[in-house]
């Protein structure tokens, strides 16, 4: 678990893809690039993980405060944007994230099929059916290396 995040901290190039579930014939899917850095602070040990950072280019800077033991591979986490929920690390080496806003609940994934190569996905359902998916993306980032 420690070794994603750690992983996770860097300059990344990522392109996404968004699909809403629509009935229309256009506009239910678009594609979308960014550049995104991160850093990841360990905590001193106790309860808290550390705290993955976003730095902002077009928006403020968000953060994620991870919560729990690393060796249960399951806790907690809290939003600068006041999401909180549960994470959990998989034996699969996938984090896992799942929150609730409202009527939807998010499922988020993140994992590494190279060391800079990082894939995500996250689909949003209705909070009583989690099988009615309303929206869902696929992110693939591409670690920017230092020249």
């Amino acid at each position: 678990m420690q070794e994603l995040l750690e992983r996770c901290a860097g300059r990344w190039l990522s392109l996404r893809t968004l699909v809403i579930v629509s009935h229309e014939e256009e506009g239910w899917d678009r594609s979308e690039s960014a550049q995104l850095e991160f850093s990841w602070r360990p905590a001193e040990p106790g309860p808290e993980l550390g705290v993955l950072r976003l730095h902002g280019t077009r928006q403020p800077d968000f953060q994620l405060r991870m919560a729990g033991a690393a060796q249960d591979r399951e806790g907690r986490f809290e939003g600068s944007d006041g999401r909180c929920g549960r994470w959990r690390f998989d034996a699969d080496h996938v984090l896992q994230f799942t929150w609730r806003s409202g009527e939807l609940q998010f499922a988020e994934r993140i994992w590494f099929s190279k060391a800079n190569l990082r894939l995500r996905s996250r689909t949003v359902s209705c909070r009583n059916d989690p099988s009615a998916v309303q929206a869902c993306a696929f992110y693939s980032e591409i670690r920017r290396l230092q020249r």
